[in-house]
């Protein structure tokens, strides 16, 4: 409007004050003050997207349009089907926004949308008239349509999982609360916190879909899910974009996400990851439970020696403590427990992190954006003018990180940080290929924690393992005399590892002291 002079760029704060302050469109405002009429917004409409005006007052609804959009969608999106021909939906809308809604509109009807220009007054008139006419159409009754779709998820869903702060907008799968697709995706997530899972991935193949779960380290499919996600798997989709809060129209790019989840009174945290694929969109949620945040150092299972010697580093006034390992390691845990056991009220204790996974009290968390150039080490300048005396930095990603951060550990900071290396001495050499003169490294590190995490036995089914003799344990290392000491298990397989012989994970570690 601005470029056609119907408003200028000083009626443009008071529009957008009036719409804050009325909770209104902005094009509700500029008709409040005065600043337009309708006849020049379709104008300005026709002018800029080549469509046809109908005259939606001389028009009556025809039976087939009572049905053809859900009664909330219509009217939450001030749209005016009038008209279906053949395959082809023809839809009023009175300003340009609309043109958004073209993919999601396609999606719902199954049918080519052509879209025409009307006076805002006829197409609230119309609206009226088809919500008073046609009654409530929902979701649901226009599934009931396509009968080569499985409508229904026979599943128990726990009555006591919700998800939190959900904002639907337009998305059609969210406008019934008793949606299928909606029963399905509280059933996947909450099942998978009940079971302890890790991550959760949703598939998409040519000609099937599946549900997997990632329990302790190892992939398992739940194969109760597939049959529905295969048949609804693109309303599945758009469901978990919704949850966490992303772009359901974007299908081209990869896209991130938080869901906030509720079951028993526990609220749990979900990372959202959606990655376009040749077939379909595939979906991993990170399970981030917050009482993992709440692990002191003794239930990591250290022994004896190096827990005292991780314990006089990290009471140390200075110096930099790498933890390493592979994704999925238990890196963050260890460094949370960490922090749990310095904090003090006498001490300020900062922390980067990407993102933040749990929330510490007396510890003061930020989060990484990459998106506006918020990095690590941008992260880690802004600290050193907050007067810290232990700072966490998630990773050591590159040259600039490591040098801040080694060079806050010679002057009187602590400093934990993370690297990905496949034990605790390739971390010197991973610092040296970034360019960090050796004298730097031996003055600022102070100790190096590598670790991993194995599965162990079921505690319910485990017994001896007739095939790992003492000579078998020698050939891998043990003494003869650690060899006849020591007794090896193996879990046979029941109902509570789901005879897979194996469960819960325990921490290897190894430390590098560096004096």
């Amino acid at each position: 409007m601005i470029d056609q002079d119907i408003i200028s760029g000083k009626d443009l704060a008071n529009i957008k004050k009036v719409s804050t302050e009325g909770e209104k469109s902005q094009l509700d405002a500029v008709f409040e003050l005065k600043l337009t009429d309708e006849e020049k917004i379709l104008e300005l409409l026709v002018k800029e997207q080549s469509l046809a005006v109908v005259d939606l007052s001389t028009m009556d609804i025809a039976e087939e349009i009572k049905t053809v959009l859900p009664s909330n969608y219509v009217n939450m999106n001030f749209i005016a089907p009038f008209k279906v021909e053949d395959n082809t939906l023809h839809i009023a809308i009175s300003d340009s926004s609309k043109l958004s809604l073209m993919r999601n509109l396609k999606t719902i009807t199954k049918k080519e949308i052509e879209l025409h220009a009307a006076k805002i007054t006829h197409i609230s008139d119309f609206i009226d008239k088809l919500l008073k006419e046609g009654g409530e159409t929902t979701i649901s009754s226009i599934q009931q349509q396509n009968k080569e779709k499985i409508k229904t998820f026979d599943y128990e869903v726990d009555e006591n999982a919700e998800v939190l702060d959900e904002k639907p907008e337009e998305d059609i799968e969210a406008l019934e609360n008793e949606s299928e697709v909606i029963k399905f995706s509280t059933a996947v997530v909450a099942e998978a916190i009940k079971s302890g899972v890790s991550d959760i991935h949703i598939e998409p193949y040519r000609f099937s879909a599946r549900v997997r779960y990632r329990l302790d380290g190892m992939l398992d499919e739940q194969v109760h899910f597939a049959k529905f996600l295969y048949s609804n798997y693109g309303a599945v989709v758009t469901r978990f974009k919704i949850m966490g809060k992303l772009d359901i129209a974007e299908r081209r790019l990869p896209q991130d996400g938080a869901i906030p989840f509720k079951i028993d009174g526990k609220v749990v945290d979900l990372r959202l990851s959606i990655l376009p694929t040749a077939t379909n969109e595939r979906i991993v949620m990170r399970v981030l439970n917050k009482d993992a945040g709440d692990i002191s150092l003794e239930q990591l299972h250290f022994e004896e020696k190096d827990l005292k010697l991780l314990r006089k580093a990290i009471h140390g006034t200075q110096g930099l403590i790498l933890v390493t390992g592979p994704t999925g390691s238990g890196k963050t845990t260890t460094l949370y427990s960490i922090l749990k056991e310095v904090s003090q009220p006498h001490l300020n204790i900062l922390t980067a992190e990407d993102p933040v996974e749990y929330e510490l009290d007396g510890v003061g968390q930020v989060a990484i954006r990459d998106d506006i150039g918020y990095d690590f080490g941008r992260a880690l300048r802004s600290f050193l003018r907050q007067d810290p005396e232990i700072i966490l930095v998630g990773e050591m990603r590159d040259k600039e990180t490591v040098d801040i951060g080694l060079k806050a550990a010679l002057t009187g900071h602590l400093v934990f940080s993370t690297l990905h290396t496949n034990d605790a001495p390739s971390s010197i050499t991973r610092l040296q290929n970034m360019g960090t003169p050796d004298y730097l490294i031996s003055a600022a590190c102070t100790l190096v924690l590598a670790q991993r995490l194995a599965r162990k036995s079921c505690s319910e089914c485990r017994e001896p393992d007739p095939d790992i003799t003492p000579k078998v344990l020698e050939d891998f290392g043990f003494t003869p005399e650690q060899a006849s000491r020591a007794k090896v298990v193996r879990g046979k397989g029941c109902p509570k590892c789901k005879d897979s012989g194996y469960k819960g994970r325990m921490g290897i570690y190894e430390i590098l002291n560096i004096t």
